[in-house]
Protein backbone atom coordinates (compact mmCIF):
# COMPACT_ATOMS: atom_id res chain seq x y z
CA UNK A 1 0.00 0.00 0.00
CA UNK A 2 2.75 2.32 0.67
CA UNK A 3 4.31 1.84 -2.81
CA UNK A 4 1.23 2.20 -4.48
CA UNK A 5 0.93 5.81 -2.51
CA UNK A 6 4.36 6.85 -3.14
CA UNK A 7 3.77 5.55 -6.64
CA UNK A 8 0.91 7.71 -7.38
CA UNK A 9 1.78 10.44 -5.29
CA UNK A 10 4.64 10.99 -8.13
CA UNK A 11 2.89 10.60 -10.97
CA UNK A 12 0.13 13.45 -9.47
CA UNK A 13 2.91 15.41 -8.85
CA UNK A 14 4.89 15.00 -12.33
CA UNK A 15 1.36 15.33 -14.03
CA UNK A 16 0.75 18.66 -12.19
CA UNK A 17 4.33 20.31 -12.65
CA UNK A 18 3.55 19.80 -16.92
CA UNK A 19 0.38 21.38 -16.69
CA UNK A 20 1.10 23.89 -14.37
CA UNK A 21 4.40 24.68 -16.53
CA UNK A 22 1.89 25.47 -19.91
CA UNK A 23 -1.61 25.90 -18.18
CA UNK A 24 -1.62 28.09 -15.06
CA UNK A 25 -3.10 30.92 -17.36
CA UNK A 26 -4.26 29.34 -20.39
CA UNK A 27 -6.78 26.82 -20.88
CA UNK A 28 -7.46 23.03 -20.10
CA UNK A 29 -9.80 20.93 -21.90
CA UNK A 30 -12.98 21.59 -21.07
CA UNK A 31 -13.53 17.74 -20.61
CA UNK A 32 -11.18 17.20 -17.91
CA UNK A 33 -12.39 20.13 -16.50
CA UNK A 34 -15.92 18.66 -16.35
CA UNK A 35 -15.38 15.00 -15.27
CA UNK A 36 -12.89 16.48 -12.68
CA UNK A 37 -15.85 18.28 -11.10
CA UNK A 38 -19.07 16.83 -11.95
CA UNK A 39 -18.30 13.83 -9.54
CA UNK A 40 -18.44 16.49 -6.57
CA UNK A 41 -21.23 18.07 -5.73
CA UNK A 42 -21.71 21.54 -4.07
CA UNK A 43 -23.56 22.30 -0.75
CA UNK A 44 -26.52 24.42 -1.28
CA UNK A 45 -25.94 27.83 -1.35
CA UNK A 46 -27.67 29.09 2.01
CA UNK A 47 -25.48 26.59 3.71
CA UNK A 48 -22.19 27.92 2.30
CA UNK A 49 -23.31 31.34 2.73
CA UNK A 50 -23.98 30.43 6.63
CA UNK A 51 -20.75 28.93 7.17
CA UNK A 52 -19.16 31.50 5.29
CA UNK A 53 -20.65 34.25 7.71
CA UNK A 54 -20.09 31.94 10.61
CA UNK A 55 -16.32 32.37 10.25
CA UNK A 56 -16.57 36.20 9.44
CA UNK A 57 -18.49 36.80 12.10
CA UNK A 58 -15.78 34.98 14.44
CA UNK A 59 -12.87 36.78 12.64
CA UNK A 60 -14.49 40.31 12.99
CA UNK A 61 -15.46 40.08 16.07
CA UNK A 62 -11.84 39.25 17.18
CA UNK A 63 -10.42 42.46 14.56
CA UNK A 64 -13.29 44.81 16.67
CA UNK A 65 -11.77 43.19 20.15
CA UNK A 66 -8.06 44.57 18.42
CA UNK A 67 -9.57 47.89 16.99
CA UNK A 68 -11.05 48.89 20.39
CA UNK A 69 -7.88 48.43 22.19
CA UNK A 70 -6.29 50.75 19.69
CA UNK A 71 -9.16 53.39 19.03
CA UNK A 72 -9.72 53.77 22.89
CA UNK A 73 -6.21 55.15 22.95
CA UNK A 74 -7.03 57.66 20.09
CA UNK A 75 -9.93 58.77 21.31
CA UNK A 76 -8.46 59.56 24.64
CA UNK A 77 -5.45 61.69 23.01
CA UNK A 78 -8.06 63.58 20.79
CA UNK A 79 -10.33 64.74 23.70
CA UNK A 80 -7.03 65.86 25.20
CA UNK A 81 -6.73 68.03 22.28
CA UNK A 82 -5.55 67.67 18.44
CA UNK A 83 -1.32 68.22 18.66
CA UNK A 84 -1.75 65.54 21.20
CA UNK A 85 -3.87 63.50 18.55
CA UNK A 86 -1.75 64.29 15.85
CA UNK A 87 1.97 63.51 17.88
CA UNK A 88 0.36 60.14 18.33
CA UNK A 89 -0.53 59.37 14.86
CA UNK A 90 2.55 60.42 13.51
CA UNK A 91 4.62 58.62 15.93
CA UNK A 92 2.40 55.69 15.24
CA UNK A 93 3.47 55.27 12.04
CA UNK A 94 7.02 55.58 12.33
CA UNK A 95 7.07 53.22 15.31
CA UNK A 96 5.42 50.73 13.40
CA UNK A 97 7.74 49.95 10.56
CA UNK A 98 10.12 48.63 12.73
CA UNK A 99 7.98 46.75 15.52
CA UNK A 100 5.70 45.48 11.86
CA UNK A 101 8.79 43.15 11.49
CA UNK A 102 8.90 41.45 14.66
CA UNK A 103 4.75 41.43 15.05
CA UNK A 104 5.09 39.82 11.47
CA UNK A 105 8.05 37.48 11.84
CA UNK A 106 6.06 36.14 15.03
CA UNK A 107 3.37 35.08 12.54
CA UNK A 108 5.71 32.12 11.24
CA UNK A 109 5.10 30.46 14.63
CA UNK A 110 1.45 29.10 13.91
CA UNK A 111 3.05 27.68 10.77
CA UNK A 112 6.12 25.62 12.35
CA UNK A 113 4.15 24.98 15.60
CA UNK A 114 1.31 23.63 13.98
CA UNK A 115 3.13 21.38 11.34
CA UNK A 116 4.92 20.17 14.54
CA UNK A 117 1.69 19.30 16.09
CA UNK A 118 0.76 17.88 13.26
CA UNK A 119 3.69 15.65 13.18
CA UNK A 120 2.88 14.35 16.83
CA UNK A 121 6.37 15.94 17.65
CA UNK A 122 5.22 17.81 20.53
CA UNK A 123 8.58 18.64 22.22
CA UNK A 124 8.99 20.69 18.97
CA UNK A 125 5.97 22.72 19.51
CA UNK A 126 7.20 23.93 22.24
CA UNK A 127 10.78 24.69 21.18
CA UNK A 128 9.33 26.80 18.26
CA UNK A 129 7.65 29.45 20.93
CA UNK A 130 11.31 29.31 22.81
CA UNK A 131 13.14 30.38 19.18
CA UNK A 132 9.96 32.56 18.72
CA UNK A 133 10.83 34.45 21.96
CA UNK A 134 14.04 34.43 22.30
CA UNK A 135 14.14 36.16 18.63
CA UNK A 136 11.13 38.68 20.11
CA UNK A 137 13.20 39.54 22.88
CA UNK A 138 16.64 40.48 20.88
CA UNK A 139 15.07 42.17 18.36
CA UNK A 140 13.11 44.33 20.57
CA UNK A 141 16.17 45.94 22.05
CA UNK A 142 17.33 48.17 18.82
CA UNK A 143 13.54 48.82 18.44
CA UNK A 144 13.63 50.24 21.85
CA UNK A 145 16.63 52.09 21.40
CA UNK A 146 15.08 53.26 17.58
CA UNK A 147 11.49 54.33 19.79
CA UNK A 148 13.50 56.94 21.51
CA UNK A 149 14.09 59.10 18.45
CA UNK A 150 11.32 58.76 16.66
CA UNK A 151 10.60 62.35 17.28
CA UNK A 152 13.28 62.99 15.08
CA UNK A 153 11.44 61.39 12.57
CA UNK A 154 8.10 63.34 13.01
CA UNK A 155 10.50 66.46 13.28
CA UNK A 156 11.74 65.84 9.62
CA UNK A 157 8.04 66.69 8.15
CA UNK A 158 6.31 68.69 11.49
CA UNK A 159 7.45 72.16 12.08
CA UNK A 160 5.66 72.51 15.36
CA UNK A 161 7.43 71.73 18.25
CA UNK A 162 4.76 70.68 21.00
CA UNK A 163 3.40 67.84 18.54
CA UNK A 164 6.91 67.06 18.19
CA UNK A 165 6.77 66.48 21.56
CA UNK A 166 3.95 64.88 22.31
CA UNK A 167 5.01 62.12 19.64
CA UNK A 168 8.02 61.77 21.22
CA UNK A 169 7.07 61.08 24.69
CA UNK A 170 4.25 59.16 23.49
CA UNK A 171 6.82 56.90 21.84
CA UNK A 172 9.21 56.61 24.82
CA UNK A 173 6.94 55.01 26.71
CA UNK A 174 5.50 52.84 24.43
CA UNK A 175 8.58 51.13 24.11
CA UNK A 176 8.58 49.71 27.33
CA UNK A 177 5.65 48.09 26.21
CA UNK A 178 7.08 46.32 23.22
CA UNK A 179 8.54 43.18 25.27
CA UNK A 180 5.71 41.69 26.71
CA UNK A 181 3.44 42.50 23.37
CA UNK A 182 5.64 40.49 21.41
CA UNK A 183 6.03 37.77 23.91
CA UNK A 184 2.44 37.48 24.59
CA UNK A 185 2.09 37.29 20.41
CA UNK A 186 3.90 34.56 20.41
CA UNK A 187 2.46 32.83 23.61
CA UNK A 188 -0.58 33.02 21.70
CA UNK A 189 0.15 32.05 18.28
CA UNK A 190 1.59 29.14 20.06
CA UNK A 191 -1.20 28.30 22.21
CA UNK A 192 -3.56 28.71 18.79
CA UNK A 193 -1.45 26.15 16.87
CA UNK A 194 -2.56 23.35 19.54
CA UNK A 195 -6.60 24.78 18.97
CA UNK A 196 -6.54 26.59 22.00
CA UNK A 197 -7.67 30.45 21.07
CA UNK A 198 -10.53 31.44 23.48
CA UNK A 199 -8.03 32.02 25.91
CA UNK A 200 -6.52 35.01 23.63
CA UNK A 201 -10.20 36.16 23.28
CA UNK A 202 -11.14 36.52 27.14
CA UNK A 203 -7.81 37.97 27.88
CA UNK A 204 -8.11 40.76 24.63
CA UNK A 205 -12.00 41.31 25.40
CA UNK A 206 -10.86 41.84 29.40
CA UNK A 207 -7.79 43.67 28.51
CA UNK A 208 -9.64 46.45 26.50
CA UNK A 209 -12.04 47.18 29.32
CA UNK A 210 -9.41 47.27 31.67
CA UNK A 211 -7.63 49.86 29.23
CA UNK A 212 -10.47 52.12 29.09
CA UNK A 213 -10.39 52.20 32.66
CA UNK A 214 -6.54 52.54 32.92
CA UNK A 215 -6.37 55.55 30.60
CA UNK A 216 -9.46 57.62 32.31
CA UNK A 217 -7.74 57.57 35.76
CA UNK A 218 -4.15 57.95 34.79
CA UNK A 219 -5.05 60.78 32.41
CA UNK A 220 -7.49 62.85 34.64
CA UNK A 221 -6.81 60.66 37.65
CA UNK A 222 -9.19 59.59 40.37
CA UNK A 223 -10.25 59.77 44.57
CA UNK A 224 -8.57 62.75 44.75
CA UNK A 225 -5.34 62.38 42.61
CA UNK A 226 -5.25 64.69 39.48
CA UNK A 227 -3.68 62.45 37.30
CA UNK A 228 -0.78 62.93 34.49
CA UNK A 229 -2.16 63.99 31.57
CA UNK A 230 -1.59 63.28 28.58
CA UNK A 231 1.54 61.13 29.62
CA UNK A 232 -0.77 58.91 31.41
CA UNK A 233 -2.62 57.64 27.97
CA UNK A 234 0.54 55.61 26.55
CA UNK A 235 1.13 54.58 30.31
CA UNK A 236 -2.35 52.75 30.64
CA UNK A 237 -1.59 51.35 27.40
CA UNK A 238 1.71 49.88 28.40
CA UNK A 239 0.15 48.58 31.77
CA UNK A 240 -2.50 46.78 29.69
CA UNK A 241 0.05 45.00 27.40
CA UNK A 242 1.54 43.45 30.92
CA UNK A 243 -1.50 42.68 32.61
CA UNK A 244 -2.58 41.01 29.51
CA UNK A 245 -0.12 38.94 29.04
CA UNK A 246 0.18 38.00 33.31
CA UNK A 247 -3.69 36.72 32.97
CA UNK A 248 -3.05 34.99 30.09
CA UNK A 249 0.13 32.90 31.03
CA UNK A 250 -1.89 32.96 34.40
CA UNK A 251 -4.49 31.07 32.70
CA UNK A 252 -3.42 28.71 30.32
CA UNK A 253 -0.26 27.53 32.04
CA UNK A 254 -0.44 28.39 36.15
CA UNK A 255 -3.97 27.14 36.22
CA UNK A 256 -5.07 25.47 32.80
CA UNK A 257 -1.55 24.35 32.01
CA UNK A 258 -2.55 23.71 28.44
CA UNK A 259 1.10 23.61 27.47
CA UNK A 260 2.42 20.45 29.74
CA UNK A 261 2.06 17.99 26.83
CA UNK A 262 3.96 20.60 24.48
CA UNK A 263 6.94 21.30 26.24
CA UNK A 264 9.83 19.78 27.34
CA UNK A 265 11.48 22.79 29.49
CA UNK A 266 13.83 25.69 28.62
CA UNK A 267 16.57 23.90 25.91
CA UNK A 268 19.58 25.32 24.25
CA UNK A 269 18.07 23.46 21.26
CA UNK A 270 16.01 26.47 20.47
CA UNK A 271 18.77 28.85 19.27
CA UNK A 272 20.86 26.29 17.44
CA UNK A 273 22.41 27.18 13.66
CA UNK A 274 19.68 24.81 11.95
CA UNK A 275 16.66 26.11 14.12
CA UNK A 276 17.25 29.77 13.80
CA UNK A 277 17.94 29.01 9.65
CA UNK A 278 14.81 27.53 9.75
CA UNK A 279 12.87 30.38 11.69
CA UNK A 280 14.51 32.85 9.73
CA UNK A 281 13.77 31.41 6.60
CA UNK A 282 9.93 31.53 7.17
CA UNK A 283 9.67 34.54 9.36
CA UNK A 284 11.85 37.31 7.35
CA UNK A 285 10.26 37.05 4.27
CA UNK A 286 6.95 37.96 6.03
CA UNK A 287 8.48 40.67 8.34
CA UNK A 288 10.27 42.09 5.52
CA UNK A 289 7.07 42.35 3.23
CA UNK A 290 5.23 44.09 6.00
CA UNK A 291 8.42 46.51 6.11
CA UNK A 292 8.09 47.75 2.72
CA UNK A 293 3.90 47.91 3.19
CA UNK A 294 4.41 49.63 6.78
CA UNK A 295 7.53 52.33 4.64
CA UNK A 296 5.05 53.60 2.78
CA UNK A 297 2.19 54.43 5.19
CA UNK A 298 4.50 55.79 7.12
CA UNK A 299 6.09 58.19 4.52
CA UNK A 300 2.55 58.94 3.09
CA UNK A 301 1.32 59.86 6.39
CA UNK A 302 5.07 61.89 7.08
CA UNK A 303 3.68 64.16 4.34
CA UNK A 304 0.40 64.95 6.36
CA UNK A 305 2.68 66.85 8.87
CA UNK A 306 3.66 69.41 6.38
CA UNK A 307 0.15 70.62 6.53
CA UNK A 308 -0.10 71.22 10.62
CA UNK A 309 -1.32 68.91 13.33
CA UNK A 310 -4.99 69.54 12.39
CA UNK A 311 -4.52 67.85 9.21
CA UNK A 312 -2.15 65.15 10.91
CA UNK A 313 -5.33 64.29 13.65
CA UNK A 314 -8.15 64.48 10.89
CA UNK A 315 -6.38 61.70 9.08
CA UNK A 316 -6.05 59.68 12.30
CA UNK A 317 -9.64 60.31 12.62
CA UNK A 318 -10.81 58.94 9.35
CA UNK A 319 -8.17 56.29 9.93
CA UNK A 320 -9.94 55.38 12.97
CA UNK A 321 -13.11 54.95 11.37
CA UNK A 322 -12.21 52.94 8.93
CA UNK A 323 -10.19 50.33 11.01
CA UNK A 324 -13.75 50.07 12.25
CA UNK A 325 -15.87 49.70 9.10
CA UNK A 326 -13.07 47.14 8.45
CA UNK A 327 -12.96 45.27 11.52
CA UNK A 328 -16.55 44.76 10.44
CA UNK A 329 -16.47 43.89 6.73
CA UNK A 330 -12.65 42.18 6.70
CA UNK A 331 -14.13 38.74 7.86
CA UNK A 332 -15.72 37.90 5.62
CA UNK A 333 -12.74 38.44 2.97
CA UNK A 334 -10.84 36.06 5.13
CA UNK A 335 -13.85 33.37 5.34
CA UNK A 336 -13.83 33.32 1.29
CA UNK A 337 -9.82 32.93 1.49
CA UNK A 338 -10.35 29.51 3.71
CA UNK A 339 -13.22 28.20 1.88
CA UNK A 340 -11.46 28.93 -1.66
CA UNK A 341 -8.46 27.16 -0.49
CA UNK A 342 -10.90 24.15 0.91
CA UNK A 343 -12.22 23.63 -2.49
CA UNK A 344 -9.63 24.19 -4.30
CA UNK A 345 -7.57 21.22 -2.07
CA UNK A 346 -10.38 18.82 -2.69
CA UNK A 347 -9.93 19.07 -6.33
CA UNK A 348 -13.06 21.87 -6.99
CA UNK A 349 -12.47 24.48 -9.06
CA UNK A 350 -15.96 25.53 -9.68
CA UNK A 351 -16.93 25.28 -5.96
CA UNK A 352 -14.21 27.84 -5.30
CA UNK A 353 -15.35 30.28 -8.06
CA UNK A 354 -18.64 30.11 -6.41
CA UNK A 355 -17.54 31.06 -3.01
CA UNK A 356 -15.49 34.41 -4.62
CA UNK A 357 -18.83 35.18 -6.19
CA UNK A 358 -20.64 34.71 -3.21
CA UNK A 359 -18.10 36.43 -1.12
CA UNK A 360 -18.30 39.25 -3.57
CA UNK A 361 -21.74 40.23 -2.74
CA UNK A 362 -21.89 39.70 0.66
CA UNK A 363 -18.73 41.93 0.65
CA UNK A 364 -20.46 44.52 -1.27
CA UNK A 365 -23.83 44.70 0.46
CA UNK A 366 -22.14 44.99 3.92
CA UNK A 367 -19.61 47.61 2.74
CA UNK A 368 -22.55 49.62 1.52
CA UNK A 369 -24.80 49.16 4.52
CA UNK A 370 -21.95 50.17 6.70
CA UNK A 371 -20.95 53.38 4.69
CA UNK A 372 -24.38 54.33 4.79
CA UNK A 373 -24.54 54.53 8.42
CA UNK A 374 -21.50 55.81 8.34
CA UNK A 375 -22.47 59.02 6.58
CA UNK A 376 -25.66 59.01 8.72
CA UNK A 377 -23.98 59.10 12.11
CA UNK A 378 -20.61 60.93 11.23
CA UNK A 379 -21.19 64.03 13.56
CA UNK A 380 -21.21 61.47 16.72
CA UNK A 381 -18.63 59.28 15.27
CA UNK A 382 -16.14 62.38 14.78
CA UNK A 383 -16.70 63.44 18.45
CA UNK A 384 -15.65 60.17 19.68
CA UNK A 385 -12.32 60.95 18.80
CA UNK A 386 -11.73 64.90 18.98
CA UNK A 387 -14.65 67.98 19.64
CA UNK A 388 -12.32 70.12 17.88
CA UNK A 389 -14.70 72.01 15.58
CA UNK A 390 -11.57 72.42 12.82
CA UNK A 391 -11.02 68.87 12.92
CA UNK A 392 -15.25 68.12 12.32
CA UNK A 393 -15.33 70.08 9.70
CA UNK A 394 -11.98 68.82 7.87
CA UNK A 395 -13.32 65.02 8.75
CA UNK A 396 -16.57 66.42 6.51
CA UNK A 397 -14.90 67.71 3.82
CA UNK A 398 -13.03 64.94 3.03
CA UNK A 399 -15.85 62.29 3.77
CA UNK A 400 -17.07 61.67 0.26
CA UNK A 401 -13.48 60.84 -1.10
CA UNK A 402 -13.22 58.65 1.79
CA UNK A 403 -15.92 57.06 1.26
CA UNK A 404 -14.81 56.04 -2.33
CA UNK A 405 -11.45 55.07 -1.25
CA UNK A 406 -13.13 52.54 1.79
CA UNK A 407 -15.33 50.84 -1.27
CA UNK A 408 -12.57 50.20 -3.40
CA UNK A 409 -10.14 48.86 -1.00
CA UNK A 410 -12.94 46.63 0.01
CA UNK A 411 -13.21 44.89 -3.04
CA UNK A 412 -9.37 44.65 -3.49
CA UNK A 413 -9.38 43.16 -0.20
CA UNK A 414 -11.35 40.15 -1.50
CA UNK A 415 -8.82 40.41 -4.96
CA UNK A 416 -6.14 39.78 -2.69
CA UNK A 417 -7.84 37.11 -0.61
CA UNK A 418 -8.60 35.39 -3.82
CA UNK A 419 -5.36 35.52 -4.88
CA UNK A 420 -3.35 33.93 -1.65
CA UNK A 421 -6.40 31.34 -2.06
CA UNK A 422 -4.85 30.37 -5.61
CA UNK A 423 -1.30 30.49 -4.41
CA UNK A 424 -0.64 33.93 -6.36
CA UNK A 425 0.49 35.84 -3.62
CA UNK A 426 3.32 36.95 -5.99
CA UNK A 427 0.84 38.56 -7.99
CA UNK A 428 -0.47 40.93 -4.54
CA UNK A 429 3.20 41.72 -3.98
CA UNK A 430 3.88 42.96 -7.44
CA UNK A 431 0.63 44.99 -7.71
CA UNK A 432 0.47 46.33 -4.09
CA UNK A 433 4.82 47.61 -4.13
CA UNK A 434 3.95 49.42 -7.38
CA UNK A 435 0.77 51.21 -6.34
CA UNK A 436 2.50 51.87 -2.72
CA UNK A 437 5.92 52.95 -4.23
CA UNK A 438 4.61 54.59 -7.77
CA UNK A 439 1.48 56.00 -7.15
CA UNK A 440 0.35 56.67 -3.26
CA UNK A 441 3.50 57.41 -1.95
CA UNK A 442 4.32 60.61 -4.92
CA UNK A 443 0.79 61.34 -5.56
CA UNK A 444 0.45 61.82 -1.17
CA UNK A 445 2.75 65.01 -1.82
CA UNK A 446 1.80 66.19 -5.16
CA UNK A 447 -2.15 66.07 -4.44
CA UNK A 448 -1.81 67.91 -1.11
CA UNK A 449 1.23 69.13 -1.21
CA UNK A 450 1.97 70.85 -4.60
CA UNK A 451 -1.56 71.38 -6.01
CA UNK A 452 -2.96 72.16 -2.79
CA UNK A 453 -5.63 69.74 -2.59
CA UNK A 454 -5.19 69.30 1.39
CA UNK A 455 -6.87 66.40 2.85
CA UNK A 456 -8.90 65.08 -0.36
CA UNK A 457 -5.52 65.02 -1.69
CA UNK A 458 -4.29 62.34 0.65
CA UNK A 459 -7.73 60.28 0.04
CA UNK A 460 -7.57 60.54 -3.82
CA UNK A 461 -4.13 59.22 -3.94
CA UNK A 462 -4.72 56.36 -1.60
CA UNK A 463 -8.20 55.46 -3.81
CA UNK A 464 -6.25 55.40 -6.91
CA UNK A 465 -3.42 53.45 -5.67
CA UNK A 466 -6.41 51.01 -4.62
CA UNK A 467 -7.46 51.17 -8.37
CA UNK A 468 -4.03 50.12 -9.72
CA UNK A 469 -4.01 46.91 -7.33
CA UNK A 470 -7.88 45.94 -8.28
CA UNK A 471 -7.13 46.38 -11.83
CA UNK A 472 -4.10 44.28 -11.79
CA UNK A 473 -5.13 41.68 -9.53
CA UNK A 474 -8.87 41.28 -11.74
CA UNK A 475 -6.70 41.12 -14.73
CA UNK A 476 -4.14 38.37 -12.62
CA UNK A 477 -7.72 36.53 -11.58
CA UNK A 478 -9.38 36.87 -14.95
CA UNK A 479 -6.25 34.92 -16.77
CA UNK A 480 -6.21 32.57 -13.63
CA UNK A 481 -6.95 28.29 -15.01
CA UNK A 482 -8.89 27.22 -12.33
CA UNK A 483 -8.39 23.55 -12.62
CA UNK A 484 -4.88 24.07 -12.90
CA UNK A 485 -4.51 25.70 -9.93
CA UNK A 486 -6.65 23.04 -8.22
CA UNK A 487 -4.42 19.95 -8.98
CA UNK A 488 -1.94 22.55 -8.25
CA UNK A 489 -3.28 22.89 -4.68
CA UNK A 490 -4.05 19.56 -4.14
CA UNK A 491 -0.60 18.00 -5.11
CA UNK A 492 0.37 20.46 -2.44
CA UNK A 493 -1.78 19.27 0.62
CA UNK A 494 -0.74 15.63 -0.80
CA UNK A 495 3.21 16.63 -0.77
CA UNK A 496 2.07 18.21 3.19
CA UNK A 497 0.07 15.45 4.08
CA UNK A 498 -2.84 18.01 4.33
CA UNK A 499 -5.64 15.05 3.43
CA UNK A 500 -8.50 16.03 5.80
CA UNK A 501 -9.54 19.56 4.02
CA UNK A 502 -12.20 20.00 7.48
CA UNK A 503 -9.13 19.94 9.44
CA UNK A 504 -6.84 22.26 7.37
CA UNK A 505 -9.64 24.54 7.11
CA UNK A 506 -9.82 24.58 10.50
CA UNK A 507 -6.46 25.26 11.53
CA UNK A 508 -6.36 28.06 8.86
CA UNK A 509 -9.73 29.77 10.80
CA UNK A 510 -7.58 29.17 14.11
CA UNK A 511 -4.32 30.95 12.93
CA UNK A 512 -6.15 34.06 11.38
CA UNK A 513 -7.93 34.31 14.70
CA UNK A 514 -5.10 34.36 16.46
CA UNK A 515 -3.48 36.83 13.75
CA UNK A 516 -7.17 39.59 14.31
CA UNK A 517 -6.45 39.65 18.22
CA UNK A 518 -2.58 40.56 17.55
CA UNK A 519 -1.69 44.36 18.60
CA UNK A 520 -1.22 46.98 16.22
CA UNK A 521 -1.44 50.68 15.03
CA UNK A 522 -4.18 52.37 13.43
CA UNK A 523 -3.39 51.67 9.37
CA UNK A 524 -4.84 53.17 6.50
CA UNK A 525 -6.64 50.89 4.00
CA UNK A 526 -3.13 51.12 1.52
CA UNK A 527 -1.60 48.99 4.41
CA UNK A 528 -4.32 46.24 5.35
CA UNK A 529 -4.30 42.47 3.28
CA UNK A 530 -2.01 43.86 0.82
CA UNK A 531 0.69 42.05 -0.12
CA UNK A 532 0.92 38.09 0.98
CA UNK A 533 -1.04 35.33 2.99
CA UNK A 534 0.88 33.95 5.78
CA UNK A 535 -1.39 30.66 6.14
CA UNK A 536 -1.69 29.56 2.76
CA UNK A 537 -1.25 25.90 1.70
CA UNK A 538 1.76 26.47 0.07
CA UNK A 539 3.68 28.30 2.65
CA UNK A 540 2.30 25.34 4.78
CA UNK A 541 4.34 22.60 2.45
CA UNK A 542 7.30 24.42 2.72
CA UNK A 543 7.26 24.65 6.72
CA UNK A 544 6.13 21.09 6.28
CA UNK A 545 9.62 20.04 4.80
CA UNK A 546 11.54 21.60 7.60
CA UNK A 547 9.79 19.98 10.04
CA UNK A 548 11.22 17.06 11.35
CA UNK A 549 8.42 14.35 12.39
CA UNK A 550 8.22 12.38 15.51
CA UNK A 551 10.35 8.88 15.11
CA UNK A 552 8.69 5.75 13.78
CA UNK A 553 8.31 4.27 17.39
CA UNK A 554 5.40 6.81 18.07
CA UNK A 555 3.80 6.43 14.97
CA UNK A 556 1.58 3.94 16.35
CA UNK A 557 -0.53 6.61 18.37
CA UNK A 558 -2.08 8.06 14.68
CA UNK A 559 -5.32 6.49 13.48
Amino acid sequence: MTAKKHEASALLKKEVEERNAIEMYGSTSSKDSTASTMSLPMIPVMQEIKEMSSMAIQLSLRQMVRQAMTLTDAAFQGHIGTKQLAGVALASMWMGVPSAFIQYSIQAIPTLCGQAYGAKNNVLVGIWLQTAVVFAVCTCVPVMLYYMFVGHMIALTMDDEDTVMYGQSFARVMALGLIPQFVYNACASYFAAQGVIMPATFCSGLTMVLNIVFNQVFIYGAFGWPGLGFIGSPIATVTSTYLQLALFLLYTVAWKKYHVAYWGGWTWDCIKRDRVTTFLSLAVPMGMSSVVDWSSAAVSSAFSGLLGPQIAATMSVLNGIYGVANACVSGFSISTQIRMSRYLGQGHPTAAKRVLLLGARVIMVSATTLLVLVVCGRNYLFHVWSNDPEIIALCGKALGFFIACVMVAFGRFLLTASMNALSMADVNLIANNIASWCIYVPLSYLLPITLAWGINGFWVADTLGELFKVVVLAWGLARVNWQARADQAQAAAEASDVLQPELEEQRELLAYENEALTPGSIRSPSLLLSSKSHHTPTLMQRATSLTPKQQPRHMHKEV
